[in-house]
């Protein structure tokens, strides 16, 4: 082990978002184009050094992020110095966006040390072809209320653990969840569906939007729903909502960040 190379990392948040729709999520995948992939594969070549980042959780394919981060390990001080939003974002591709960059203490993880992260899926049933890869076109939503909708929500407060809400074969310890929101909200063009909570299972907020809509069309009972997620068993008719509606909006963390580089705030 170098422990001279250790001694002279500096670590970095890195502030992003992104447009999902042509990749496989944010984490590497074989045979298949993934954002950290192409962060790492264009900030390699730009810097003439291996470039290995770290994300603040996955999303899958075709979902998007308007606020993602990970962190990187700075191999000296000369490279830190050359670090801005302009330069990262000069080699990256439109759908990609460096926002801004943090100096962080080197302890600090950009996925165990985030606790709490927003999520909110947008569906219409007006059909747009400039909104397709951003929102779910759905017409029946039409045949839907929001009171029905944010009844099958509230659901989601009965319990702690969410299996019932994941894919199968997820790989993880627990389901347990804290969840912090769940609130459907009318938009001119049709509905969001907002949600946070201190961690998300795989595949966890579209298979919840399909509860919700289940519900609101008549389609499964609020019995049903509860018996299911008590037992931790599939909802049934359970539906994984399309990804395209689907945007990781914010994701929080403890304490303040000091500021390198900024091209834009949201």
């Amino acid at each position: 082990m170098n422990i001279e190379f250790y001694l002279n990392t500096m670590r970095i948040f890195i502030e992003i978002c992104f447009d999902g729709t042509a990749y496989c999520g944010w984490q590497k995948q074989p045979n298949a184009s993934s954002v950290q992939q192409t962060l790492e594969e264009r900030w390699s070549e730009l810097f003439n050094i291996p470039v290995t980042l770290l994300g603040c959780g996955r999303t899958d394919t075709g979902v998007h992020a308007s606020q993602f981060f990970v962190h990187h390990d700075v191999l000296n001080e000369d490279y830190y110095d050359r670090l801005t939003v302009a330069k990262l974002n000069a080699v990256l591709p439109a759908d990609i966006a460096v926002k801004q960059l943090f100096k962080v203490e080197d302890h600090f993880h950009a996925r165990f040390d985030a606790n709490k992260r927003s999520y909110i899926y947008r569906c219409t049933s007006i059909k747009n072809p400039f909104n397709r890869h951003f929102t779910f076109y759905y017409p029946l939503i039409r045949e839907m209320t929001l009171e029905d909708l944010q009844e099958a929500a509230e659901l989601l407060f009965a319990v702690d653990s969410y299996q019932s809400f994941t894919k199968t074969n997820s790989g993880v310890e627990h389901y347990h969840c804290q969840l912090y929101e769940a609130q459907w909200v009318k938009t001119p063009d049709g509905l969001e569906f907002h949600i946070s909570a201190n961690r998300f299972l795989r595949g966890m907020v579209r298979l919840i939007v399909g509860m919700c809509f289940n519900y609101a069309l008549g389609k499964i009972s609020k019995s049903q729903i509860l018996e299911d997620m008590k037992l931790g068993t599939q909802i049934q008719k359970s539906w994984s909502v399309p990804a395209e509606g689907l945007t990781l909006e914010k994701v929080a963390y403890p304490i303040p960040m000091e500021i390198l580089s900024a091209d834009f705030r949201i």
